[in-house]
């Protein structure tokens, strides 16, 4: 827990002070809007279609779709993981 603790601190300390160190103070508040806007945006929009997934499927289909999400999310960082070390191209094949 202390790891995950001083990890977490230092995520926050470097996600806005990297930004701003390699594009400078002229792009910094245009460049974290861009960045914020699809967490703030998933955060405004879980609540209406968490909602509406358990009107719908019930909670066994609800759990069911976010099992799948997050599966999927795993799949694609270990995707990304590997075009990140050997290149668009070595991912493909």
């Amino acid at each position: 827990m202390i790891l995950y603790g001083a990890g977490n601190g230092v995520f926050s300390i470097a996600r806005g002070a990297l930004p701003l160190a390699l594009f400078g103070p002229e792009r910094y508040p245009a460049l974290m809007g861009r960045l914020a806007r699809p967490a703030l945006l998933a955060q405004a929009g879980a609540p209406v279609f968490g909602g509406a997934l358990l009107s719908v499927l019930g909670p066994d289909g609800t759990l069911a779709v976010i099992a799948a999400l997050g599966l999927i999310n795993f799949a694609l960082a270990g995707i990304l993981v590997r075009v990140c070390f050997t290149g668009w191209r070595g991912a493909r094949g």
